[in-house]
């Protein structure tokens, strides 16, 4: 005898019931808009003019180093293997990530421990006459924050020529394109010359 079961309780797959199917199914496609939101998240760029969302910061690098045997936090961190710049308080905790350009691979920028020397105007009259931002100022955009080199062990400078300034080609952020200095959006690198002073540290993190 062929037995005829109620359709409705079975799935044609032959063993869930149906009102449990539609929770599964429910939730199965609750999974894949939450898999789909944090994938728009996790590939989402910083933008050229800053973000301070939690979430993005969250992530950003320890601004922690220890100059002549004592513990600091730098002003700045440098990630170029994203291409990006946090500014950090004075406490250390991360308050906006902005999105820069940084060097090729034939001229790349240098990771390691930077200070503060100064910053400078547009059109950067005050810089030696045989500097490129001299010769040619509309390159390094309104500001330019100069850097030296810092030995942490010694407290040491020298000066290396790869500076944080603005620019004069916006399609470039984000890009690895420069000779060497990290650049920024003209608005983002105006605001933020007036928060860094002379003796900040800057960190940058090599991509590897």
């Amino acid at each position: 005898m062929r037995i005829h079961l109620p359709s409705f309780k079975y799935l044609i797959a032959g063993t869930a019931i149906a009102g449990l199917t539609l929770s599964t199914t429910q939730s199965y496609a609750n999974n894949i808009t939450k898999t789909q939101s944090t994938d728009v998240f996790e590939k989402k760029s910083v933008p050229p003019e800053g973000t301070q969302d939690t979430r993005i910061l969250s992530n950003a690098p320890s601004p922690e180093v220890v100059v002549c045997g004592k513990k600091e936090n730098a002003k700045i961190v440098v990630d170029l293997k994203t291409n990006t710049l946090y500014k950090y308080n004075e406490f250390g905790q991360a308050q906006c990530a902005y999105s820069i350009a940084s060097g090729k691979t034939s001229t790349p920028t240098h990771a390691g421990v930077r200070i503060v020397s100064h910053t400078e105007t547009y059109p950067y009259k005050t810089a030696p006459r045989h500097t490129k931002r001299r010769r040619n100022p509309r390159a390094y955009g309104p500001k330019v924050i100069i850097l030296d080199i810092l030995d942490t062990k010694t407290g040491e400078r020298s000066s290396i020529g790869e500076f944080i300034h603005g620019n004069n080609d916006p399609t470039s952020i984000g890009k690895y394109v420069s000779k060497g200095c990290m650049r920024m959006d003209n608005d983002v690198i105006k605001q933020l010359s007036t928060t860094v002073k002379r003796g900040d540290i800057v960190i940058i993190l090599g991509k590897k």
